[in-house]
């Protein structure tokens, strides 16, 4: 029963019907309740089998987290901002929680995966009507001027988007909730493209057309819908460490240097470049900039949780400088710290079962998943979002199950606490001293873009 109301929850946070169809009801907070009720359920659950996903690790990291974005902003004067900030942070810790509860076997972890793949493939199709037919565009298709990522608005009365040949809007596709920036959306889709191979079955081709072939290419349209230069770097990261393993460094590397001049063929980021003296993306750094400066300031519980715009015009535009502009070293370290610990999970799982097993197919998945949402989180302002404490609750499952297909002689291996924090601390120094010397180059180059 638990397990099947987290698999409808999880279902509505993608789809959010209530938001399309019934959008005033949202006042009662439906999915807040529904939440809750979904945690007491895995709660119920674990307390009567003692069984969960997590270990003590990642449950002293993730609210060693919440509690610092508490002191983060009470440390700015702001008494407060302390429940705040807990109560905003809420949702995406139970459904981290949530997750590891109730997702503790490879028949759960496989229908939950299924769930998010099946949700995205059925908002691809309602984002392509909404562009191509204009059904609902006023809720799935943002405009902004051509060349422009901000100033994004709502679709004009009666504006079917790919009938619009005028050159002087860019259209984009989105989702509601916490999909509603086509950045986000974009950012989803790449992750739900890592989850297809989980649904392959060997020897079965037209099978496999229809379930991966199919949804795989809805996916991507609906990834070109966008127009999000993350999500295109992300799915760059999905192919290259895909094909990496098949064809070797050298020749993937030719072979995305040909798929990427065809993306730019196919004008797949709407026009928008990537290099430094582009207005948005020059802007973009100039808020890394701003952010390094905040933590200057503030460098042990920085500037304070959702008060980054309180010190610069724009977000950051980029998840880990968010992070350590507004929690400062300590709650970077502690955010970074339960990635590493998730990351180094999956790979201690890929390593320690047995070629071809499903525990490892699925560990490779999660991990595959994880590399493209992070390359999409270098330029999107999502630290603290839903999205990735989901993501962070799978991938932990997906290394609890592979648990099962492990030898009993490495399972000793397998259970002895992962080593994070000297290589947090140093994925903290380098990260920070990356982009110092990325905003250091732009503005010795180009200069500031605003």
């Amino acid at each position: 029963m638990g397990f099947a109301l987290f698999l409808f929850f999880l279902a509505l946070t993608y789809i959010r019907p209530i938001e399309a169809f019934a959008p005033e009801l949202v006042v009662y907070r439906p999915m807040l309740v529904l939440l809750l009720a979904t945690f007491a359920a895995a709660l119920i659950r674990t307390m009567s089998t003692r069984e969960s996903a997590a270990t003590g690790q990642h449950v002293r990291l993730l609210l060693g987290f919440s509690l610092v974005l508490a002191i983060s902003i009470a440390a700015t004067g702001w008494a407060g901002g302390a429940i705040y900030a807990l109560v905003d942070f809420a949702p995406s810790m139970l459904m981290f929680f949530s997750t590891v509860m109730l997702v503790t076997n490879p028949q759960r972890l496989k229908a939950t995966c299924a769930v998010i793949v099946a949700s995205m493939v059925v908002l691809s199709i309602a984002g392509a009507l909404a562009y191509h037919t204009g059904y609902m565009a006023d809720k799935l298709v943002i405009w902004q001027l051509a060349g422009d990522d901000e100033g994004a608005t709502e679709t004009e009365p009666d504006v079917i988007p790919a009938n619009d040949t005028s050159g002087e809007r860019l259209w984009r596709v989105r989702s509601l909730g916490f999909l509603s920036d086509p950045n986000d959306f974009g950012q989803a889709l790449v992750v739900a493209l890592a989850m297809l191979p989980l649904f392959r079955r060997p020897r079965a081709a037209m099978r496999n057309l229809f379930v991966i072939g199919v949804p795989a290419s809805l996916l991507l349209y609906a990834i070109y819908l966008t127009h999000s230069r993350g999500a295109l770097l992300g799915l760059g990261s999905l192919m290259f460490f895909t094909i990496q393993r098949m064809l070797g460094t050298m020749r993937t590397g030719i072979m995305m240097a040909v798929m990427a001049l065809g993306a730019m063929a196919l004008n797949f980021t709407g026009g928008r470049a990537y290099t430094a003296n582009e207005e948005s993306a020059g802007g973009r750094i100039d808020a890394w900039s701003e952010g390094l400066q905040m933590l200057m300031h503030r460098p042990i519980f920085g500037v304070g949780y959702h008060q980054f715009i309180q010190h610069h015009n724009y977000t950051a535009h980029n998840s880990f400088v968010l992070c350590f502009a507004e929690t400062g070293l300590v709650g970077y370290f502690l955010w970074l710290g339960l990635i590493l610990l998730v990351f180094k999970q999956l790979t201690r799982a890929i390593a320690l079962t047995p070629a071809g097993s499903n525990g490892q197919h699925y560990a490779a998945a999660l991990r595959t998943a994880m590399l493209g949402f992070f390359t999409c989180a270098v330029f999107l302002s999502r630290a603290y979002e839903p999205g990735l404490f989901i993501l962070l609750g799978i991938a932990v499952s997906a290394a609890y199950c592979a648990r099962s297909d492990i030898p009993a002689d490495r399972l000793a291996q397998f259970d002895a606490p992962i080593r994070w924090r000297a290589t947090t601390a140093i994925a903290v120094v380098c990260s920070i001293i990356a982009i110092y010397f990325i905003v250091t180059v732009k503005n010795a180059t180009v200069g500031r873009s605003v």
